[in-house]
């Protein structure tokens, strides 16, 4: 095999272990979700513990980025790949860190305080933050704007549903156990939102990718 092929063949295995670390972290938020919906503490506590393998692979890929970027001739697009690669890596890391969040949210409530429209909205914001992610790695991987821009307006949806669950909040029952879950329900929504938000950002990167057009950030 050529250089140039083997080259090649390492990038492809880059955009392969991106994907598969998004698959990791993305499990991670939708387990710890679901173990702050049921007040589940062992299902949060494997989600915590989880989070070294986050770590690992993130790890792996950073050096990888390096190793390519040392011991390669990357072309300008191949240099852009891995930047935005790099920076995908490291967004992860962090969506990992929101998912250990969420889960140590559900050792702090009880189920007899939640309330069910709020309890489902967040469902429903936690599938979308989670597609939005998805869908920007997804088009990092494949090179396309196109998708990348979709999930940065998917993140506008999450945005607004967060809103949804600070009204919710704020007209939820005055009880003591209500309380609580409503301060850990806004701390789980708002910790979504910035799940969609790295989305966002990963998406909106994706046509300097393609292209080269420089990188705007949005408001």
């Amino acid at each position: 095999m050529s250089t140039r092929l083997h080259f090649q063949a390492e990038m492809e295995h880059f955009r392969a272990g991106l994907v598969e670390m998004a698959s990791l972290v993305l499990s991670q938020v939708e387990r710890g979700v679901a173990a702050w919906e049921e007040v589940d503490i062992a299902a949060a506590a494997d989600v915590i513990a989880t989070d070294d393998q986050v770590d690992v692979r993130c790890a792996e890929l950073d050096q990888k980025v390096f190793s390519l970027q040392l011991l390669e001739a990357p072309v300008a697009g191949d240099q852009r790949l891995l930047h935005v690669g790099l920076i995908a890596v490291i967004a992860l890391e962090r969506v990992g860190d929101l998912a250990v969040a969420i889960a140590e949210a559900a050792t702090s409530v009880r189920p007899e305080g939640a309330v069910p429209e709020i309890q489902a909205l967040i469902s429903r914001m936690s599938a979308r933050a989670v597609d939005t992610l998805a869908r920007a790695v997804q088009a990092i991987a494949r090179g396309d704007a196109d998708l990348g821009e979709q999930a940065a307006d998917e993140a506008v949806v999450v945005r607004q549903m967060l809103g949804e669950v600070l009204s919710g909040v704020a007209s939820a029952p005055d009880e003591p156990e209500t309380r609580v879950w409503s301060a850990a329900a806004v701390l789980v929504a708002r910790h979504l939102e910035r799940v969609a938000n790295n989305g966002a950002e990963l998406g909106g990167r994706v046509r300097f990718l393609v292209s080269g057009e420089a990188f705007t950030r949005s408001a």
